[in-house]
Parts: C-alpha cells; sequence; structure tokens
C-alpha cells in the first residue's frame, strides 16, 4: 500500500514493525486466567524476555488501546520487544472487551495479569518488587486504573491467583483519560448518546452516560481513586493529541502526596504515536529512563 504523501515538512507516518527480536526470547498465547465459572473462557498473554539476565529483571505489564472495544496483545509487540532489548520483561495480555463484558471486567482482567505476572516471577527472571503497569489509550486508562487502585484489595474480580498481590510500583500512561468526568468528554459522551453513532465509553460503561450514571463514571476514573498509596507516574501525549488535558488533575493529587510523576509531550505527535517511527523510540527511551529512576536500587 502507498504511504501517504508528507504535507509540507512533515515526514510520512510509518508504522514499526515487530521485527527488534535479537536478544529477546517471545513466548505467545500463555493461559493467565479464566473468566467462567466453567472455566471454558480463557484469556492469555504474550511474554517478551531478555535472552540472557544478570539476576532478576523488572517487569512491565503493557494493556493495547482500542477504545475497550478493540484491539489484541500484538499491537504492542513492538513496544514490548524494544523495551525487552532493554532489559525488561514485557507482559501483553488481553483483556475482556465491553462488547463482552463491560466496565469493571476490563479491570480485573488487567490486574489478573499482574497476578500472574508476579506468581511467575521466579519462572521468568522478574524481580517481584519492580513491576509497571503500562498502557496506550483505553489501555492507558487501565494502566492508571491498576495504579492508582494499587494495595487497596478493591477491583480484583474472581481469577486466578487471589492470594497474590496486584500492586504495581511505577505507571506509564500513554494519552489515556485519568478522569472521565471531565467536561469536554462529559459534552461528547453525552452528545453521541443521542446519535446512531454513539459512543465507545458509553459501550464501555454498562450503556450509561454521564447523566444517566455519573457515580460510575466517577468509579470508573483512575482520578478519584488517587491517594497515597498510587505509585510513580508517567504521563506521555501527543502535542497533536489535546496534551496534559488527561493527567492534569490526577497530577495534582500526585504532587499532593508528594509521589513523583511527570509529563513528557512529543513534538508533533499524533494519536497514538507509539506506533509510528518517528515517535517509537523516543517513547522507548522515555519508559526506560523513568523506569530505571524509579527501580534504582537504593
Amino acid at each position: 500500500m502507498a504511504q501517504t504523501p508528507p504535507i509540507g515538512n512533515q515526514k510520512p507516518r510509518i508504522k514499526v514493525l515487530p521485527e527488534m527480536t535479537d536478544g529477546i526470547i517471545s513466548e505467545g498465547s500463555i493461559i493467565f486466567n479464566y473468566v467462567d465459572q466453567n472455566r471454558r473462557r480463557r484469556l492469555s498473554l504474550d511474554v517478551y524476555r531478555p535472552q540472557e539476565s544478570v539476576g532478576k529483571s523488572p517487569a512491565i505489564v503493557m494493556y493495547f488501546g482500542g477504545g475497550w472495544q478493540n484491539g489484541r496483545p500484538a499491537l504492542f509487540a513492538p513496544l514490548a520487544q524494544a523495551l525487552a532489548q532493554k532489559g525488561y520483561v514485557c507482559i501483553v495480555p488481553e483483556y475482556r472487551l465491553s462488547g463482552e463484558a463491560p466496565f469493571p471486567a476490563a479491570v480485573h482482567d488487567a490486574k489478573a495479569a499482574i497476578r500472574w505476572t508476579r506468581k511467575h516471577a521466579k519462572r521468568f527472571k522478574i524481580d517481584p518488587n519492580k513491576i509497571a503497569s503500562l498502557g496506550g489509550s483505553a489501555g492507558g486508562h487501565l494502566a492508571g486504573f491498576v495504579a492508582t487502585t494499587t494495595g487497596s484489595g478493591k477491583f480484583e474480580g474472581t481469577g486466578e491467583h487471589q492470594e497474590t498481590s496486584s500492586a504495581v510500583q511505577a505507571a506509564i500512561v500513554m494519552c489515556g483519560p485519568m478522569d472521565l468526568l471531565n467536561p469536554k468528554s462529559v459534552e461528547r459522551v453525552n452528545a453521541a448518546a443521542k446519535s446512531r453513532v454513539g459512543h465507545a465509553m458509553i459501550d464501555f460503561l454498562q450503556g450509561e452516560t454521564p447523566d444517566s450514571n455519573h457515580d460510575l463514571y466517577e468509579i470508573a476514573s483512575p482520578l478519584f481513586h488517587a491517594g497515597q498509596q498510587t505509585p510513580p507516574m508517567l504521563f506521555i501525549d501527543g502535542e497533536k493529541d489535546t496534551p496534559g488535558t488527561r493527567s492534569v488533575q490526577l497530577r495534582e493529587v500526585l504532587n499532593s502526596h508528594q509521589i513523583p510523576n511527570r509529563l513528557i509531550i512529543l513534538p508533533h505527535a499524533p494519536h497514538p504515536f507509539w506506533v509510528y517511527q518517528q515517535w517509537f523510540h523516543p517513547t522507548v527511551d522515555a519508559v526506560d529512563s523513568f523506569l530505571t529512576e524509579q527501580f534504582e536500587d537504593e
């Protein structure tokens, strides 16, 4: 397929391919959770890890995006490969999409993936005290939700390894909504509810709108769970994608508790910037730099 011609001095957007296989081991379709009583509906994940590692490696559990209604783990294969080459064990799970089960099912699955990661830390040479969540767009929402509810004992669901903690020690949110009651978002969702098109957030939140169920939108917002228990968080936004607006209030909460946090805005970057060559390596470097700082041994 021909590439879209550049406009002015803008470079064409070329997607990154999952070709960074040197020095890593990939294992796909590992079952990590069952979500029905008969244990027939199972969820799987992909693992990308360094081929050679000295000691235990930090882990990153990565949630793909797609409006909570589309997507698959393979979308994060390039990013997982690149971070595995940096020395991280990357876990990319599937989660139930809104067409199958609305909120909080995806959150339950997200936390189950972290429990699985910690449970199998020895097998994959993971440091169980250095696990981060990461996600983009809708996956960014999940990564942020996992972080702000870490250690709370809430939203665990009924999945596997309940005896194991789902806490994370850091989080990276790439253009993920942290406040589903943001005025501009509420305006868009309520307007969409009156049209035939609908809205992904309505499907995710049990068919409700902010007007019909304000409390549900608050419960589903990472912002309203944030507190002293929240780990350090990195927010990455693209300059062409309402940068900074999704996390401004959450960062205020983190600052009030003196929790390390950072916002990086990638110049000229769209949504989703991490799939394009121009912004791929800056994203990898930002994640690696942040986690190296947070996970540095005392």
